[in-house]
Order: structure tokens, then sequence, then C-alpha cells
């Protein structure tokens, strides 16, 4: 069973999984201090956003290999690469669970009357599917960090507190902000990881546009601006909350300046756990 646990961790790259679940859980904090909540919304969302980020980690892997990007020798996502799984498997895979993704989705819509949610979903479903899929593939055209910044901070966050609230609230998509940033920088430190290979194909990412100095300066930029950004949140809680996390954050600082941009990538998805989930605590305590 742990083997197979662990195959599977891998083809899904469960590490990024705080990308999606974090957004949900600070935007069912929101609504509940809007004085809605309700716990199978809650578990509807969580389950349609793991869904939804999973099929995109598969899509994302399915495409790169298929060009040719990631190589047995030089791969960090080994999925494909190991043989873990066949490429068609893992497409059927991807689609399958955007499928369940949207399913949940479009209950979500009709049971809480959201029709709002349809649009932004269909969004969101454009935006991890076009992150790497088809001649496209916008991650390669310097645009990823602002794509993943929409789907994974404004886009969850707003979104879910839409489907508990039943409406829109102004402070989720204020909120989503540092969580928007510090999930950029784990897609930062993973392009900052792959810039020989994104290189040789020929693939122009943001750390590949700025530059190995500069791209430095963006990722620091990237874990540390959210926790000035909480000053701005109307309470003393968020920020003091956060602040327990900022020696993780120092540790990051400091592995990035060494160039070790490999273990760089789960220990950024680490951080934006453990800040998204204070962030949360500290915005649910100043209710």
């Amino acid at each position: 069973m742990k083997p197979l646990l662990k195959k599977w961790a891998i083809i899904l790259r469960a590490y990024s999984w705080p990308a999606s679940l974090v957004p949900v859980v600070l935007g069912s904090v929101i609504a509940a201090r809007a004085g809605r909540f309700a716990w199978g919304d809650f578990v509807l969302t969580f389950l349609a956003a793991l869904a939804v980020h999973s099929a995109a980690n598969l899509a994302n892997t399915y495409f790169d290999f298929k060009r040719g990007v990631d190589k047995k020798e030089t791969a960090d996502d080994r999925g494909l690469v190991d043989g873990l799984m066949t490429p068609r498997n893992m497409l059927l895979t991807a689609l399958g669970l955007f499928a369940a993704g949207g399913g949940i989705g479009l209950l979500l819509v009709f049971k809480n009357g959201v029709p709002e949610l349809f649009w932004l979903g269909a969004a969101g479903f454009a935006l991890a599917w076009f992150y790497t899929g088809t001649g496209f593939a916008y991650k390669y055209r310097t645009l990823g960090d602002v794509g993943i910044f929409f789907a994974f901070g404004p886009f969850i966050v707003s979104g879910t507190a839409l489907i508990q609230a039943r409406a829109f609230v102004p402070e989720a998509l204020w909120a989503s902000i540092p969580v928007g940033l510090l999930i950029v920088g784990i897609l930062h430190a993973n392009n900052m990881r792959d810039v020989k290979g994104d290189g040789e194909a020929r693939f122009a990412t943001l750390a590949i546009a700025l530059g190995p100095s500069a791209a430095l300066k963006f990722y620091y930029a990237l874990i540390f601006l959210p926790y000035a950004f909480t000053l701005t949140l109307g309470s003393v809680w968020p920020p003091v909350f956060c602040a327990l996390s900022a020696p993780l954050a120092v540790k990051l600082k400091e592995r990035a300046a060494r160039g070790e941009f490999s273990p760089l990538v789960p220990e950024t998805a680490r951080l934006v756990a453990v800040f998204g989930l204070l962030l949360s605590l500290g915005l649910y305590i100043a209710a």
C-alpha cells in the first residue's frame, strides 16, 4: 500500500497541493467572517480544487514530456520519465479529474444558486489547460506567473467565498493577494530550477527572461512581500500569526542564494501551507 501511495504522490505532484487547498481554507474563513459557512460546501470545494489541480499537474507533465522538455537524465518530475504511468493513461487520468472537478463545480453552481461561479470556474479551467496544453502554452511565453497568480489566488479564494456566502465578498479578493504571491513562488522556484532545460527547448519563462540575478530578487520579493501585505488586512492578528512562519522564508532565501533549486520547490509549497493556515487563523480570530 505504501509504495502505491508514494507512486501516486509522485505522479500527481502531491507536494504542490497546498497551492489549491490553502486558498479553499482561506476563502472559507473569509465567508465565515461574513456569517456564512457550511461544511458540506467546504468538502465539495476542497475536492473540486484538489481534482482540478491534480489534473493540471498531470496535463503539465504530459505536455512537457511530449515536447521533450522532461528527460530521464534531468527531470525532477519523474511520473513519465520513470515509467510510473504511460502518457496515454496520464492524459486520460487528467481528463477524468478535470471532468470530476467540473462536475462538482456545476453541482455547486446549481445547488447554491451562484451562476457567477460557472464563469469563474471556466476561466480557471482555461488557465489550467492552456498552461502547457495546446500550441499556445502560456507558461512558455513568460505568462505563467501571471496565470498562476490569478488561478490560485483571486479565483480560488474568491470562488470559495462565493460558494459559501452566495455572493461576492470583496475581502476575499484582497486577502488572496499574499497567498497568490507565495504560490507564484512555487512556480518561480520550479522555473529557476528548469532554466537550462527550458532554454534548450527554446521556451521563455520569466526566470529565463529576467536572468539569474533578477530572477533571484524576484523570488525574494515573492516570499517576503506577503508578510508586509498582511499589515493591510485591518487587524493585528494576521501579521502576528504569519510572522511565525518567517524563519521558513529566511531559510528559503538562503537555499535560493546557494542555488539549491530542486528542494526549493517543495519547501516553498510548505511555506504556502504554513503561511496560508496562519493567515486563515489570524483572520478567523480577528472576526
